[in-house]
């Protein structure tokens, strides 16, 4: 972004990706705003920066607008939500919320959907404790904040969408209600849509490689209920291959897991403890000791070893 207004970088990546204004400001702002934008004779709100740069595969990361404290405490608080509710740390995520809605407007539209999303992740507390929606009301929460951006979002056919990071976090636990509520095949459409789109959008994508590897062990473990273990394998696989190509290491032992169990599956067992003793070591370096002791009580089981603890 070195060398470029905000307004120039967006101009450029959308001319570089082939995507008209009118695809890459619907549901966002209009596409007079979008000009403005562009020719640097506006700044976007927060929000709105955001949305546009990760329609664009840009990583969030990215250093996007002079912010005033009260923009900079927007921004870390969104930071902290995302990495708290990827932790489960759910109770920490509520009170991070409750100070968020404090310093956004009911009108912004963008903000309200962040918090929305949020909360169906978190749950909600009541008489001091946390509880979780469920599976139902939770998929009703995120198609609601999908529609805020998406008017008529169809889950049927998605993938003429421009997605943003948060859209596709959105659609991955929505085919995770699915699948708990045993609608599995609806879950693996989604699933399908998701891999297609992304292996679409990933010429020049950093953003995308960080929710890829979040996607492939979803679908490759729904794909082993489903007993189709090669494909669980190739999903497996695939993500693992991310990783490592990408260097995103937190899903790596999952995604070990995944291949370990359906290579067992398939008879090939020296491959398979091979695969999981690499999963068990990953996942005790990233100090996931819940990883750690499903991946032994399945080598337990299946093998009759036992994993020495470190």
């Amino acid at each position: 972004m070195k060398g470029y207004s905000l307004g120039c970088y967006i101009k450029l990546l959308r001319e570089e990706q082939g995507i008209s204004c009118e695809e890459l400001c619907r549901g966002l702002c209009n596409r007079s705003t979008l000009y403005r934008i562009e020719r640097g004779e506006q700044q976007p709100s927060l929000f709105v920066a955001s949305q546009l740069l990760q329609r664009l595969g840009m990583d969030e990361g990215v250093p996007m607008l002079p912010l005033g404290p009260q923009d900079f405490e927007i921004s870390n608080l969104q930071k902290e939500i995302i990495s708290l509710n990827a932790q489960s740390r759910f109770a920490e995520t509520l009170e991070k919320i409750a100070r968020l809605e404090t310093l956004v407007a009911p009108q912004d539209k963008l903000a309200q959907q962040f918090i929305l999303r949020a909360k169906a992740l978190a749950g909600y507390e009541c008489e001091g404790e946390r509880n979780s929606y469920d599976y139902p009301t939770q998929r009703q929460m995120l198609i609601k904040a999908l529609n805020i951006t998406h008017p008529n979002f169809d889950l049927e056919k998605f993938e003429h969408y421009l997605l943003s990071i948060e859209d596709m976090k959105s659609l991955n636990q929505i085919a995770i209600t699915y699948s708990e509520t045993g609608e599995r095949r609806f879950a693996i459409r989604i699933y399908e849509q998701l891999l297609r789109y992304t292996k679409r959008r990933l010429f020049n994508n950093e953003a995308l490689f960080s929710v890829l590897p979040m996607l492939c062990y979803n679908f490759s473990r729904l794909l082993g209920k489903e007993k189709r273990y090669e494909e669980e394998l190739e999903i497996a696989q695939y993500g693992y291959e991310i990783c490592i190509k990408y260097n995103r290491m937190q899903l790596i032992g999952k995604l070990l897991l995944n291949m370990g169990c359906a290579l067992h599956e398939l008879g090939r067992e020296e491959e398979s403890k091979k695969c999981l003793i690499d999963s068990y070591d990953v996942s005790r370096v990233l100090k996931n000791e819940k990883s750690c002791e499903l991946v032994r009580q399945y080598i337990r089981e299946v093998f009759d070893l036992e994993v020495k603890r470190y």
